[in-house]
């Protein structure tokens, strides 16, 4: 890659085009379709409470208020928008009950619900769209960085076929949105330094105030783009460093009546987070392992991880040829970039994808492995890396699959063909299912529904903690006559009525022990999490003889 960069900035073939345009109908498709069909996960669950307008501290009092048994569909009105609660209200939502979340997403959805509807089809589709948008948003932040419409045509290609971005584009969540800043941001920045005005420094200081309010970790994109800004200008205090800085300095006062937000309830953003924190995985080498793994699922993932909560391990990755074959293709992808990066053969833009990857990556690992917790390997905390990991290969295929025919030539072709195929195949594996491991909540939900669907007259004891109720609101969606008792912990009433089978998603409370003292009671253990004390547990009552 040490020629001249002219067969990149030519015009892309027809056959090119035609080809982009028939994945991206694909890509469409698969994103609109059976949107309802998948399971409706606990976090797309809060969302639909603050949809709703009510907060969390309602839903627990409703729980503690209940005498005795009730409906699950108790709980039905937090799934749904409430005409006399406004867009106001899920404000309040977010910032009594889930403050480490910006407000943007939630209010976009809000308005779209009251359009569209507020089942999961209605409030996912929003999603669809958005990510719809990072097809062109793409194609311009390619333009800005290579001056090649050819690479934006095979980034779009790629994204079409990701995995990765199919599954956030029917997560409500605000992650599809969040990836769309971060794509027209870093293009935003590229276009102010290369026509420096006013107006176009705006619109920069614009997009990352969006991003602020869509995702706090628009931080880590900030960061890089100033680096890339000092190495730009070549460590000088030039006009393009003041421009930048107050850009930067507009989009956190814009961001300040939120923050003043977080800075207030720190406490309850902590304790959301916290679990986050703690080191499930002792061995820093099996972090290191399970976070280049999943990088390779950003173009092929046919769903094969087994993890479920948030404690995570290698052998939950997959099979072992699997985790392998993931194992080498991600060290095979970062070395050769790497080595094109110290080759000198990269234009300067493209040190900006480099930073816009590296940077948010390497903080979240060293944090993790410096102070415990597993936060680098959730996947939505990669989507800077994941994005960068895709721009740079598409400049890197781009680059030599219209080079004269030689074997780095078919080597190029061999790997294009293969990442497009190795994605619809993720793709069509992904329209199959009901569920995806990167929300492992959805895997313990589809269990439980199907577990408790089996039995003949069973009872599902639950108390008024988050992570129980969100795990309630998502049954509801499948279980709606099930009867539900809630009960506080340390509550020692015995139950009133007679049921077959009394079912625990958790062992930790004073009457789950209290029936395991009874000898009229069978215990069956059917799952058990990692953290404790989630799982579950069946009390199956023995018959008289």
């Amino acid at each position: 890659m040490n020629q001249p960069q002219l067969i990149i900035k030519t015009n892309p073939p027809t056959w090119l085009k035609i080809l982009v345009i028939i994945l991206i109908g694909l890509s469409i498709f698969f994103r609109f379709t059976n949107l309802g069909q998948k399971i409706y996960c606990g976090d797309e669950n809060w969302t639909s409470v603050a949809i709703s307008g009510h907060t969390v501290a309602e839903l627990q009092q409703e729980a503690a208020d209940s005498k005795g048994t009730i409906s699950i569909t108790t709980f039905s009105k937090y799934q749904h928008i409430n005409p006399e609660r406004g867009v106001a209200d899920t404000v309040n939502y977010l910032i009594t009950s889930d403050p480490q979340h910006p407000p943007l997403y939630y209010v976009l959805v809000r308005l779209w619900a009251q359009v569209f509807g507020d089942s999961p089809t209605g409030v996912r589709s929003l999603s669809g769209i958005i990510s719809i948008l990072t097809f062109p948003s793409i194609y311009w932040l390619c333009l800005e960085l290579f001056d090649s419409a050819i690479v934006g045509w095979v980034a779009m290609a790629l994204m079409a076929v990701s995995p990765l971005h199919l599954y956030f584009s029917q997560e409500a969540r605000q992650y599809s949105l969040w990836m769309l800043e971060i794509i027209v941001s870093s293009a935003a920045l590229l276009r102010a330094i290369r026509q420096e005005n006013q107006s176009n420094w705006a619109i920069y200081s614009l997009t990352l105030a969006l991003g602020l309010y869509t995702h706090l970790f628009t931080v880590f994109i900030m960061i890089p783009h100033g680096i890339y800004i000092i190495i730009q200008q070549q460590f000088r205090f030039h006009k393009t460093l003041i421009n930048y800085l107050l850009a930067t300095i507009v989009a956190f006062l814009m961001f300040l009546p939120w923050l003043n937000v977080i800075i207030k309830h720190l406490h309850t953003a902590i304790s959301l987070t916290s679990g986050y924190t703690i080191k499930w995985i002792d061995n820093p080498f099996e972090l290191i392992a399970i976070f280049l793994i999943r990088l390779t699922r950003t173009f092929f993932d046919i769903n094969l991880s087994l993890s479920l909560g948030l404690w995570s391990s290698l052998e939950l990755e997959g099979p072992v040829i699997y985790t392998i074959s993931e194992l080498i293709l991600s060290l095979i992808l970062i070395i050769y970039l790497v080595y094109l990066f110290f080759n000198n053969s990269l234009n300067k833009p493209v040190i900006l994808v480099f930073l816009l990857g590296l940077i948010p990556g390497m903080l979240l690992i060293a944090s993790d492995l410096f102070t415990g917790g597993i936060r680098s390997i959730q996947i939505r905390y990669q989507l800077p890396l994941c994005i960068s990991l895709e721009i740079l290969v598409a400049y890197v295929l781009a680059f030599y699959i219209f080079q004269e025919k030689t074997w780095i030539h078919k080597i190029s072709q061999l790997m294009i063909v293969v990442l497009l195929i190795g994605g619809l195949i993720s793709d069509v594996n992904f329209f199959k299912t009901s569920n995806w491991w990167i929300q492992s909540s959805s895997t313990l939900i589809k269990e439980t529904s199907e577990f408790i669907k089996k039995l003949d007259k069973p009872l599902l004891v639950t108390n008024n903690s988050p992570i129980n109720l969100g795990a309630i609101l998502a049954l509801s969606n499948y279980l709606p006559k099930l009867p539900l008792l809630p009960r506080a912990d340390d509550d020692m009433r015995p139950i009133k009525q007679d049921y077959n089978q009394i079912v625990f998603m958790y062992n930790n409370s004073s009457l789950f022990h209290q029936i395991a003292e009874d000898e009229k009671y069978d215990l069956k253990v059917i799952r058990v999490l990692n953290p404790p004390p989630g799982g579950l547990w069946e009390f199956v009552k023995i018959a008289h003889k």
